[in-house]
């Protein structure tokens, strides 16, 4: 044989095992740093945070009010729990028909420890470190509060992330799903949540501004209490927020920087147009709102109704003219709060939206992302 093709051969078999033992390096490299991997993420907060993921210890706040329970829930499905480490009690007090129909569909979810609150300063540290978690979610209400928090967690090891979902803005709502997303493991399921919202917003968004009508003025109240006391009102923030958004002039957008309740006389010299009265279950409350899974038509409209008796009431405008609406306070700052954005809208314009179903748009959500089926009343008119 000639010997220059013969090292010519044994050259080239050699290049190709050599790069078959790169190649099959790279993908042994891959694999094992998939599960594990630090990785570096922006948060709401625009901090940069260095975490390994996917996480598998979570620990939330705010878990029924605009926190990263529901997100996990869309993301995770039945074996959420498995994720969750700790969170606070607030899905349980503040969300109790919620809790109790999450709880049935996936009994795990009552083992998860309870870490405290920092809202009421019995979040617990040690607890969090006990546990051995890989990250707390924040939402960006609590970023001035959680300082010292956040100090000795990272301190142990434990970095925290921070969520936005009550600035109501299309950007937040896809940066904090994509951000669960990334820590989790869940980008394309998170891409997919994303592109829902962006999509379902957007048929509201995209009309409004062909919209040149007057905007009514809209007053709006967490009916948390009872009709004998005012709950909070808002600012540019949460439903204040998108009352602006969906087309509402918010007539108490310069009252608060985030909440809080009006003065009575405020809002019978401000005669708004619409009124929008939210509910939940709150079960130490009889005479609030009650809306949501556990919520029957007839109790609900006796307690809707008993909230437009309140002095100077019959006066307004909206009570007149039954602009008096009732819907969900848990469906705003979550992952599906687009059927909150079609539900305002319409109120506010319903010839420009008749088309818009926003109570479809909330099943079909539940149908698509959530694990467990819709049912109760979320939404409701008053009626004579």
């Amino acid at each position: 044989m000639n010997l220059n093709l013969f090292f010519t051969r044994r050259c080239s078999l050699v290049l190709i095992f050599l790069l078959a033992i790169t190649l099959l390096t790279g993908c042994s490299q891959q694999t094992t740093t998939k599960n594990g991997e630090q990785i570096q993420v922006t948060d709401l907060a625009g901090r940069e945070v260095k975490l390994k993921a996917p996480v598998n210890k979570v620990v939330l706040q705010w878990s029924g009010s605009g926190g990263a329970f529901i997100t996990m829930m869309a993301l995770e499905g039945k074996t959420v729990y498995q994720k969750i480490a700790g969170m606070d009690d607030g899905l349980k007090i503040n969300r109790f028909d919620m809790w109790t129909k999450y709880s049935e569909a996936i009994p795990e979810l009552d083992k998860i420890p309870d870490v405290g609150n920092i809202d009421t300063d019995t979040f617990s540290v040690e607890k969090v470190i006990a546990l051995k978690a890989d990250v707390l979610v924040l939402p960006l209400g609590l970023l001035k509060k959680s300082q010292d928090i956040i100090n000795k967690l990272e301190a142990a090891g434990i970095p925290t992330v921070f969520i936005d979902y009550h600035t109501e803005s299309i950007e937040n709502h896809t940066k904090s799903i994509q951000l669960m997303g990334k820590i989790l493991g869940k980008e394309q399921r998170a891409q997919e949540l994303a592109n829902y919202h962006q999509e379902e917003v957007n048929k509201i968004y995209s009309r409004l501004k062909t919209i040149t009508t007057p905007k009514p003025k809209v007053y709006v109240e967490c009916a948390s209490d009872s009709p004998a006391t005012y709950g909070n009102s808002y600012g540019n923030y949460m439903w204040g927020a998108l009352v602006e958004q969906c087309g509402g002039n918010n007539i108490t957008k310069d009252k608060f920087e985030t909440y809080g309740p009006i003065n009575p006389e405020f809002l019978l010299k401000a005669n708004p147009d619409i009124i929008i009265l939210t509910g939940s279950y709150w079960p130490k409350k009889p005479e609030s709102l009650r809306l949501g899974f556990m919520a029957d038509q007839a109790e609900s409209q006796k307690l809707l109704q008993a909230f437009t008796k309140r002095v100077g009431w019959s006066e307004l405008k909206a009570v007149k003219n039954k602009q008096v609406f009732a819907i969900h306070h848990g469906i705003s700052r979550e992952v599906y709060d687009s059927a909150v954005i079609q539900y305002l809208a319409k109120k506010f314009y319903p010839e420009e939206f008749k088309d818009i179903d926003p109570l479809q748009t909330l099943q079909e959500f539940y149908k698509k992302f959530m694990p467990v089926e819709l049912s109760g009343l979320w939404m409701m008119d008053l009626q004579n």
